[in-house]
Parts: structure tokens; sequence; C-alpha cells
């Protein structure tokens, strides 16, 4: 089974709770469209910021130049809105850990294809653009295949996009969402 399926399996239960919440809010709305940036800013960071410090750029070509951090302080800043504190990013200290994180973050630019239609018109989307929304995930997809060559790296990998995604839910519920 490539390792994309097997992380996917892994992480269901906690990507479905985190999308549920977040299709709560009507991105058509300001205030909720605002609530889902300020959602995705207090995470992305500091998560981008552990994979660059981890070495993920050695591992995934064009990573670097797929980071949304910029964007998303772009679409806060036009919407009047500042940037929220970040929290603590998900330990990556391992290749393993650091592909199982990068599949997270690198996946949910494919949903934000399907979000970007639902931002209410005028509103900046900078972070969930259409262009290039696969963005660095092809490299991602080859490199789990690549180096996840065990069971052991496997689990490992499914624990740290675990985490992920239990850090993009536990701010998300933060947030009243």
């Amino acid at each position: 089974m490539k390792s994309r399926f097997t992380l996917k399996a892994a992480t269901d239960d906690v990507h479905r709770e985190l999308d549920d919440r977040l299709s709560r809010l009507d991105l058509g709305r300001r205030e909720d469209y605002c609530q889902f940036l300020r959602v995705q800013a207090r995470a992305v960071p500091p998560i981008e910021a552990a994979l660059a410090a981890g070495g993920l750029g050695d591992l995934i070509e064009g990573w670097e130049g797929a980071r949304r951090t910029t964007a998303l302080k772009s679409d806060l800043a036009a919407l009047g809105e500042p940037m929220p504190s970040p929290c603590e990013p998900p330990p990556v200290s391992s290749v393993a850990a650091l592909l199982g994180t990068a599949y997270v973050l690198e996946g949910s630019r494919l949903g934000g294809r399907v979000l970007r239609k639902q931002v209410g018109d005028g509103m900046p989307a900078d972070f969930l653009k259409d262009e290039d929304t696969l963005g660095a995930w092809p490299a991602v997809v080859a490199a789990l295949d690549r180096h996840l060559y065990s069971d052991a790296l496997i689990g490992e990998a499914e624990s740290a996009a675990r985490r992920c995604f239990t850090l993009f839910l536990s701010v998300a519920v933060e947030a009243g969402i």
C-alpha cells in the first residue's frame, strides 16, 4: 500500500473531526472567514518553521516556495486582522515525522480548492489560491514512498500526522468552532 493511503487511513478520524468543525464556518461571511484564517494562522506558520528547521527542504524539492505563511499574513492584513499568536508546533525530529507532518500541511492545500469557491466576493484568498494548488504535494507523495520503507517508519509518520491534525483541531476548539 502506498504510504499516503496508509497515512490517510491512520488519520481519517481526526481529519474528519477537523473538517466537520471547520465546515461549520460560512466562508462567505467575513466574520467566519476571518475565524478560519486565524485558526490557520495560529498553526501553519509555526509548523512551517518547524519543518524548515527540521530540513524538509532537503527532502522535498520546491517546498520552500510552497510555504503559505506570507499568504496568510497578507490575507489577514487585507481584512484588517492582526496575526494571532502562534501555537506550539508538534515535534518533528526525524525524517518520518517531517514527512508525516508535511503530509497534513500539504494535503490541506488540496482542500483549499474547494474552500476557495466558498470565500465571499471581494475577500482576499491568497492562502487558498487556485493557481498551482498542488504546491509541493507531488514531491511529498514521492518522498513518502521513498523514505517510509518500513512499518516502524510508517508508524512514526502516522503518529506525526495525527499530532499535526490534533494541533489544528485543538486550535479550532480553542477558537470555539
